[in-house]
């Protein structure tokens, strides 16, 4: 992370330093420039100004203009106030021919030919002059044409570049020096800053290799600012309790099974140490394998159970889905119940207002609708009443079960799906408590809800939500 910071800060400063020295050279070539071209304009003004005699010769024809000396001292004055140090003056004739200079010119410089020759003004850079032997500089010039009374004068400004190159490196020594400076304290400050960042993530990791399937219980500490590190933290706690939760549940599944497969067993390991105790009847021996068969067959059916609800939880289990009347399948399997219920002398009730129709597996929801059913009626008291209704509610059919039973405490609500759960001693009686579980994950299966609803002494309402066939 350090190297990628520092490598971005240097990129982004190098380029920035180009461009600063980019533009300090555009401006100070630009006033140098501009010095060039006003103080040659300054000697032009001279000459425009100036009144220069015209002699004629015996023929009458004009000859060349006769400069008069005030002219000519006025030019040179002009001339001594332009020059400054390493700043040169000079005028010329058309023809090349040199009228007067500046008197700090170190070398004669002649007029710049390709002024002269296209008759027209710019900047020219020359090679490397030497002005003594122990100094040497290119030179700017800069060539002014003035046209007085149809003659050509050139006015020519030539000036050192050592002013201009000596600005110009010193602005890179500073950038040069300041740029590696730049990168060193980047490097400390992106050092220091991702250590101080990331010390709650090394926390954390050291926390975490500590963690194990024995200490779950232990969590990571929550930094106190309100940052993504601090969300990571909660998010791995929130992780550390699901996990929990998840050990938790697969331990106390073991326990259960454990359990519930103590009981037939002890029992079929006593029938049949009591049958081979003695010489028994074939009437005894048939009853001895009689109960040990129901006794397997309870085991079958708890590891049927067990093996549907791990299909259902990784979703292996395959639905065959189809359109399903769910009135009737519910009416079909209340009927079911009619001789228990006839039993126990509690009164079954069915409420429907029409048929509601739905896209489930037919043998699934009527595996629900038995489970839901038999714990109603399994623990409603006699004399008791199991009402069923199902109606639509918008998208979706409901399917209500409530039983006039004891009730289940708030406590125990949460409960009622878990895994081999059993009431209170007051509801318990036979079975292995998986029926509301494999009830509860069919019906998430079937992108569905099951919810039960109820309150001490008041009995218990299971409430099955399904969605509804599209026509």
């Amino acid at each position: 992370m350090t190297f990628w910071y520092v490598l971005a800060v240097g990129l982004i400063a190098g380029i920035l330093s180009v461009c600063l020295y980019a533009n300090f050279s555009r401006v100070l070539n630009k006033d140098f420039n501009h010095l060039l071209e006003t103080r040659t304009e300054a000697i032009g003004q001279v000459i425009n100004e100036a009144i220069i005699d015209q002699a004629r010769d015996s023929r009458g024809g004009i000859t060349p203009e006769v400069l008069n000396a005030d002219f000519m001292s006025t030019l040179r004055n002009a001339v001594e106030w332009s020059r400054s140090e390493g700043f040169f003056i000079q005028v010329f004739r058309q023809d090349g021919t040199e009228l007067i200079h500046s008197s700090n010119s170190p070398v004669p410089l002649p007029l710049n030919r390709i002024s002269s020759d296209r008759l027209k003004n710019g900047f020219f850079d020359s090679p490397v002059v030497a002005f003594s032997k122990e100094e040497a500089w290119p030179l700017r010039t800069f060539v002014l044409s003035v046209n007085k009374n149809g003659a050509l004068y050139f006015v020519q400004a030539t000036a050192s570049l050592r002013p201009l190159v000596v600005k110009l490196g010193r602005i890179k020594t500073v950038l040069l020096i300041f740029l590696p400076l730049a990168m060193i304290l980047v490097t400390v400050m992106g050092f220091f800053l991702t250590r101080t960042t990331l010390r709650p993530v090394d926390n954390m990791t050291k926390a975490m290799r500590q963690i194990t399937s024995r200490n779950l219980k232990q969590r990571i500490e929550v930094p106190v600012v309100n940052d993504e590190t601090k969300r990571l933290a909660e998010t791995f706690n929130d992780m550390l309790t699901r996990l929990d939760k998840a050990f938790s549940l697969q331990q106390q599944l073991i326990q259960d099974v454990s359990h519930e497969l103590r009981t037939p067993l002890t029992a079929l390991k006593g029938k049949q140490e009591v049958a081979l105790n003695k010489q028994r009847s074939p009437d005894e021996y048939a009853e001895i394998l009689s109960i040990n068969l129901e006794e397997i067959n309870k085991m079958n059916r708890l590891v049927e159970n067990l093996l549907d609800l791990a299909q259902l939880d990784r979703d292996e289990y395959k639905l065959n889905v189809q359109k399903v009347n769910l009135t009737e399948l519910m009416k079909e399997a209340l009927e079911n119940f009619r001789p228990l219920s006839d039993h126990k002398g509690i009164r079954l009730v069915f409420l429907a207002s029409d048929e509601v129709w739905a896209e489930v597996d037919q043998h699934q929801i009527e595996r629900v609708f038995v489970n839901v059913v038999d714990n109603a009626v399994k623990y409603t008291l006699p004399h008791g009443e199991v009402a069923v209704r199902v109606s639509r509610k918008g998208s979706r059919g409901e399917v209500t079960v409530n039983d006039t039973g004891p009730g289940i405490g708030a406590a125990e609500l949460p409960l009622v799906f878990d895994r081999f759960y059993r009431a209170e001693k007051s509801r318990s009686s036979p079975g292995f408590g998986l029926g509301l579980s494999i009830a509860q994950a069919i019906v998430t299966a079937h992108q569905g809800t099951i919810r039960v609803e109820s309150q001490p002494d008041q009995g218990a309402t299971f409430i099955i939500s399904l969605p509804l066939h599209q026509a």
